[in-house]
C-alpha cells in the first residue's frame, strides 16, 4: 500500500502532536561518534549474552523451548505394558507415573501413592489387561 507525501505529513503531525518532535525525528540528525561507539559496545556484550543462554526454538507462536528439550528422545513404550504409542495424551502419564494412560487408568488411578512407592502389577494382571483390549 502506497502512501501519499500528504498523508505522510498528516500522520508525521499527529504522532508530533501526540507524542513529542523526539517521536518523528531522524534518529540520525544528533548521531555523533560517542553515540556510535556506545552502541557497538551495548551490541558486542548482547551477543556476548546471547552465546551464553541456550539456543531457543519455537514450536508455535506462544511455545519456545530450548533446543536441548527439542532433541531430548521421548520413551515411546510403557515400561508396564510394553506397548508402542504415538498418543501425546501418554506423553504425560510416562513423564509423571512412567505408564502409558492406559496403564494409568487401571493400575495407577487412585493408588498414586502405592505406586509411587514402588508396586507394579503383575504380569498376570498385564496380559490380563492386554487380552481385554475394551478394558
Amino acid at each position: 500500500m502506497k502512501h501519499t507525501t500528504d498523508y505522510i505529513a498528516r500522520v508525521e503531525k499527529a504522532m508530533s502532536e501526540k507524542y513529542g518532535k523526539e517521536a518523528v525525528q531522524d534518529f540520525r540528525n544528533d548521531w555523533s561518534e560517542e553515540k556510535e561507539a556506545e552502541y557497538l559496545k551495548q551490541s558486542s556484550s548482547q551477543n556476548r549474552n546471547r552465546k551464553s543462554t541456550p539456543e531457543k526454538i519455537s514450536l508455535s507462536e506462544d511455545i519456545v523451548v530450548s533446543q536441548r528439550a527439542a532433541t531430548k528422545r521421548v520413551e515411546r513404550t510403557c515400561p508396564v505394558c510394553k506397548t508402542y504409542s504415538f498418543s501425546t495424551k501418554d506423553d504425560l502419564y510416562m513423564a509423571r507415573y512412567q505408564s502409558c494412560h492406559r496403564c494409568y487408568v487401571h493400575f495407577v488411578e487412585g493408588r498414586e501413592e502405592r505406586w509411587e512407592a514402588g508396586w507394579r502389577p503383575t504380569e498376570s494382571r498385564i496380559t490380563a489387561l492386554k487380552d481385554n483390549k475394551n478394558g
